[in-house]
């Protein structure tokens, strides 16, 4: 607790109070530290000086209001005739402000002071305890939410991969029995039953291989951001007829942490979906970078656009789907802009810093 009291009367605060209190009361106050020495005074000159009364009072741990005459300013250092009264703080003495004068006179001022400063101490001790807890709140929220998001990617794995793995395998298994029944078939129509059948079997199996990646690429488990960006981009193409072009930059097929890759990718594709669904964009540049310690991804579409700030649906972006992409990227400790404006399509950047890796984690 001593750490914490002494952070709170530091010379720059303690100062700020000396200089509103001799303001208001018209007198010279000074205020010492823990140790008696003084931190802050209307007479600057007296600043690093030590309060000998205040400095003796604290050591022997006599806490009490004390007058200062004239014989005690040539026997004691540091002191001026007035009254000194201990500052108090949560039980605990943390300095003590003098007010210069004739004891008597300068007695209630001093008093009130002391008041003052503990009641702005007191207010600014609330005040850490209110930030600490809006922090302590911010955290757990963002530590809610990545694991939110880990569960959420963990189970797109895991049915992506039995999609790939076993479904796929059951529709291929289909499709090449009924092939070999159509082959068999007695009569046109017996074939030509089983075809249909096939050809059915052959569409559900590429829906499943789509919904496999989306739930959860391959590519960019097993070879990383760029890989499974590139294969996007060219599944987006065939899919909306929009033309995409990737520019790349500095990238070289590097990897990089997993959730840095998967909030880069997600986003993406929230980007793009969201400029097939509503922008009636015809073209969309997409920029991916590696610039000054930080992953950059830059989608800039020539839609419609909207005004900033209203993400309505039929806009491009929805206000939810903002604030998953703004969330993923403040776990990173990223920032996310979007740009528009109607008639001048919409811009989305995002940059998420790199994170040096340890050297245990570079062998």
């Amino acid at each position: 607790m001593a750490k914490s009291l002494k952070r709170q009367l530091d010379a720059r605060f303690a100062q700020t109070l000396v200089d509103i209190v001799a303001a208001e009361l018209n007198k010279n106050v000074n205020i010492t530290d823990e140790h008696g020495v003084i931190i802050a005074s209307f007479s600057k000159e007296r600043i690093t000086q030590v309060h000998e009364i205040a400095a003796n009072m604290l050591q022997t741990g006599v806490i009490r209001e004390c007058a200062v005459s004239e014989e005690d300013e040539r026997q004691w250092k540091g002191v001026r005739k007035g009254w000194n009264v201990p500052i108090l703080f949560e039980n605990h003495c943390v300095g003590v402000i003098g007010v210069s004068g004739e004891p008597d006179t300068s007695a209630p001022y001093a008093r009130l002071a002391a008041r003052f400063v503990e009641a702005a101490l007191q207010a600014n001790a609330r005040q850490e305890e209110l930030v600490q807890a809006l922090n302590e709140k911010k955290e757990l929220q963002s530590s809610l939410m990545n694991r939110i998001i880990q569960a959420q990617e963990e189970e797109r794995r895991r049915i992506s991969r039995e999609l790939h793995d076993e479904t796929s395998q059951a529709l291929t298994s289909i499709i090449v029995g009924l092939r070999v029944l159509a082959a068999g078939a007695k009569g046109q129509e017996e074939e030509s039953s089983l075809l249909q059948m096939r050809d059915l079997a052959v569409q559900t199996l590429e829906a499943v291989h789509h919904l496999a990646v989306e739930l959860r690429p391959i590519l960019l488990d097993d070879l990383g951001l760029l890989a499974a960006v590139q294969k996007y981009i060219e599944g987006y193409m065939k899919q909306y007829g929009i033309l995409v072009h990737l520019h790349v930059s500095n990238m070289h097929r590097e990897r990089f942490p997993s959730e840095l890759e998967t909030t880069i990718y997600r986003i993406l594709q929230e980007a793009l979906t969201n400029a097939a669904r509503h922008a009636q964009a015809e073209q969309i540049d997409v920029t991916l970078a590696k610039q000054r310690g930080k992953i950059i991804l830059v989608v800039a579409d020539n839609g419609v656009g909207f005004a900033e700030g209203r993400y309505q649906g039929h806009q491009g972006y929805t206000a939810l789907g903002i604030y998953g992409m703004r969330e993923r990227t403040a776990l990173l400790d990223g920032t996310l802009e979007i740009k528009s404006s109607p008639g001048d399509g919409t811009t989305l950047i995002v940059e998420i810093p790199l994170r040096k890796r340890k050297k245990t984690e570079e062998l």
